[in-house]
């Protein structure tokens, strides 16, 4: 081989090993680095759309702040027409009530009787507890001690039956109705 010929091999040989060297370098060094800042750009843009969802989150749950008082107002008639018993059902509390409530409709609220609590298929959480009891007295004052029990009383009821007679001048309503409680205990609020 000549010398010329030597000295082309060393200069082709020099120039792919420079290629190669410039090649290989951009693949193993240089490309790593954009896709690096790729990622970094992208998770940084992510980051700031999250952020401006959290934030308006968080204005949405200022705005529900200033409603507090209200939602506590709201729980509180909730856990009084829902009311949570694992032991006495507030089956006992809810009879003085209606006597309560009897006496000042000037009716005679006598017969009670309770049964076990049924858990509701739809609602695993709610139980119902069957109920009847008697009320005697004028027309008038069991229409508005029945209309008082249904719509006005905390404890939510559902009356199921109703048979009425009457004896004496006295009539007698014999109410068969549902209470209901709950097995999930919440946090009491004040009002």
């Amino acid at each position: 081989m000549t010398t010329r010929r030597i000295d082309q091999l060393w200069l082709f040989g020099g120039l792919t090993l420079a290629i190669l060297l410039v090649v290989g370098g951009y693949f193993l060094l240089i490309g790593p680095q954009y896709t690096a800042r790729d990622t970094v750009q992208n998770d940084t843009a992510d980051t700031v759309l999250q952020l401006s969802k959290e934030q308006k989150k968080l204005g949405e749950l200022k705005d529900q702040l200033k409603n507090v008082a209200e939602y506590k107002e709201t729980l509180a008639t909730a856990q009084k027409a829902l009311p949570y018993g694992e032991t006495t059902n507030q089956i006992p509390e809810f009879l003085k009530e209606l006597q309560a409530l009897g006496v000042k409709y000037d009716v005679n609220v006598s017969g009670y009787g309770a049964s076990a609590p049924q858990e509701l298929k739809d609602t695993p959480t709610v139980s119902e507890l069957p109920i009847t009891l008697n009320i005697e007295g004028d027309v008038d004052k069991i229409t508005s001690f029945v209309k008082q029990l249904q719509t006005e009383q905390p404890r939510s009821v559902l009356i199921k039956s109703a048979n009425y007679g009457a004896s004496t001048g006295q009539w007698t309503l014999s109410l068969s109705l549902t209470a209901f409680i709950t097995s999930t205990q919440t946090r009491t609020v004040s009002s």
